[in-house]
């Protein structure tokens, strides 16, 4: 049983429970490498939940602030806003449910929070990233509808209403099985010695192969197939845009204006899928060396670096406001 435990432990592959099951495989196995990774002193401890804290509540009030605005405003309420809003709702999940528990979890290398958390937050993790980085897509389809083939009729109010629900269902099937194979379990406490168990939140109900193959596709398409997408988009816009003005002369300074403000909409939202992009990268880029090369686990400071990798996936969150702020996102409501 305590053999089929360790196996159990080493085969889960969610990204928050994986570094801590691999750490409890690694100092199971062998007593003599209990000092093997890195004992994060209490300071770089008090330093990370410091910084966790800082990018939740920013994330939130920021974010909340981008959808009073947007809501309490007529001449905001445009699509590519509508689209802007959902995002803002998605990291402000992220920030109220991904960001403070599962840090806590991974941190502490147990689960003593309720157990349906277990599953509710990863799957709420899974929830919000697929909707953010399809709602980027969206927008960018929908800048180059405009940009390409400006004499077409604009994305109606009610057809952008229907995607962000059609977004929200898919992303949410999409995370289903972490909902499913996700349970708190009792497993083998190293420090405390192997008669003694500690409860951890792990996949149970789905098998390692399946799970495996699950999270590769997961990755694959909450990460690199729409950045692909979105970067094969905005190249178009920008050739677009620069070889090309606005369909008639009869008014050329007001011509000239909506050409602007065009190119800086578009800069605009190639900055934020940049900082998704360059955010995420390191924690994705993990997920799929611990899976081709588990061994990376055992790495002295890979505790440390996972905390950095996922700190910056979640940071995330918290920066959009910013860039709003800084590039007038009101500008968007005259385009």
């Amino acid at each position: 049983m305590h053999h089929q435990n360790l196996e159990n432990i080493d085969s889960a592959n969610n990204s928050m429970q994986n570094i801590s099951m691999s750490l409890a495989v690694s100092n199971d196995s062998d007593s003599g490498n209990s000092d093997l990774l890195y004992d994060v002193p209490p300071s770089i401890i008090a330093l990370l939940s410091f910084f966790y804290g800082a990018i939740s509540l920013v994330a939130i009030i920021g974010n909340f602030c981008v959808l009073i605005i947007v809501a309490t405003s007529r001449r905001m309420r445009t699509v590519t806003n509508c689209f802007i809003a959902n995002l803002a709702v998605a990291d402000i999940i992220i920030a109220m449910f991904a960001v403070p528990f599962q840090f806590q979890a991974a941190l502490l290398q147990r689960w003593l929070l309720p157990p349906f958390m277990c599953a509710f937050c990863p799957f709420v993790q899974a929830l919000s990233v697929n909707v953010s980085i399809i709602t980027l897509t969206a927008i960018a389809l929908d800048r180059y509808r405009a940009v390409v083939y400006p004499l077409k009729a604009k994305t109606s109010k009610l057809s952008a209403k229907v995607a962000i629900m059609a977004i929200w269902v898919f992303s949410a099937l999409a995370g289903v099985p972490y909902a499913i194979a996700l349970r708190v379990t009792m497993v083998p406490d190293a420090q405390m010695g192997n008669d003694t168990t500690k409860p951890f939140c792990m996949n149970v109900h789905i098998s390692p192969v399946i799970w495996k193959v699950y999270n590769h596709v997961l990755v694959t398409l909450q990460y690199f197939v729409p950045l692909c997408l979105i970067s094969a988009v905005y190249i178009t816009i920008a050739i677009k845009l620069k070889y090309s003005g606005t369909p008639g002369n009869t008014q050329c300074e007001r011509d000239a204006n909506i050409m602007k403000n065009k190119k800086k909409v578009i800069k605009m939202l190639i900055l934020v899928v940049l900082l998704f992009a360059l955010c995420w990268l390191p924690f994705q880029l993990y997920n799929i060396l611990q899976e081709i090369l588990p061994e990376i686990n055992k790495y002295k400071y890979i505790n440390v670096i996972w905390f950095c990798c996922h700190w910056l996936a979640m940071s995330n969150s918290c920066y959009n406001p910013f860039i709003y702020a800084i590039y007038n996102v009101s500008m968007i409501s005259s385009i």
